[in-house]
């Protein structure tokens, strides 16, 4: 009986090159992976910092804020303006603004020219001064 070599159907060189760049492919995937990951978290750290500043830059502000809120200048702004308080020897002035009808601001200038004479009516103040001292009664 002859004896027949058995024989693989590639040579072991063959074999080796396969595994070899099958290896090196798996390598140069992951190695790919981990370089995306590494960009993305690269971009995700600077929009951090770009939040953190504008979020430092809005706390100065806020403090800057705090510290005129605190201050006497900003109290006494309030006071006046709002609470329409005077120290002494000031007078308050409140102006009343008359807001001007439609009509009026419609009219032709021929008709706005008996406005301007010296005896022409003029609407009494009388109702404003009312709201200012004693409120409104609706």
């Amino acid at each position: 009986m002859e004896r027949k070599e058995r024989r693989l159907p590639l040579p072991p060189t063959d074999i080796l090159t396969v595994m070899g760049i099958t290896v090196a492919i798996f390598f140069l995937l992951a190695f790919g992976g981990k370089a995306l990951e590494g960009y993305r978290l690269h971009r995700y750290n600077e929009q951090l910092r770009a939040e953190i500043a504008e979020l430092q830059e809005q706390q100065e502000e806020l403090k800057a804020k705090l510290e005129y809120v605190q201050s006497p200048q900003y109290v006494e702004k309030v006071a006046r303006e709002e609470y329409r308080w005077v120290q002494p020897g000031d007078k308050l002035v409140i102006p009343i603004y008359r807001e001007a009808p439609a009509a009026a601001a419609t009219a032709t200038p021929a008709a706005s020219q008996g406005q301007d004479m010296p005896g022409a009516e003029t609407a009494s103040h009388w109702p404003e001064w009312q709201e200012l001292l004693f409120g409104s009664f609706d």
